[in-house]
């Protein structure tokens, strides 16, 4: 009897999500994992960050940042920020909520993309 290895299975695309609200979070993700991606949430800036930076967290070094936010409407912030406003966040994009689906899963499949990242 001859024996073939099965071929390495590919890792699902990964996104890492910045949001305070768990609720609307499950949702995002059930849409996201529903399309094959892998899901991964920071409740903070800070702790978005540090999964960028600290050796510790090497493997989120290049996944994608999305922020859904509400506070261009409640603050007044301006997202995408003009080019004179400091960067506070280290996300690659943002997203206004409230998100349409369709909209959430075309800015994924962009910064996945965009970025050549998994």
């Amino acid at each position: 009897m001859r024996y073939t290895m099965a071929p390495a299975m590919e890792r699902a695309p990964r996104i890492l999500m910045v949001d305070d609200d768990d609720d609307f979070s499950r949702g995002i993700q059930l849409i996201l994992e529903s399309r094959g991606y892998e899901f991964h949430r920071a409740e903070g800036f800070s702790f978005a960050q540090s999964m960028r930076t600290k050796p510790s967290h090497a493997a989120f070094a290049e996944v994608p940042i999305l922020t859904l936010t509400d506070m261009r409407s409640q603050k007044g912030f301006a997202f995408p920020k003009p080019p004179h406003q400091a960067v506070f966040t280290p996300a690659d994009d943002f997203l206004e909520k409230p998100v349409d689906a369709k909209v959430l899963l075309k800015t994924v499949a962009g910064l996945l993309r965009g970025a050549d990242r998994t």
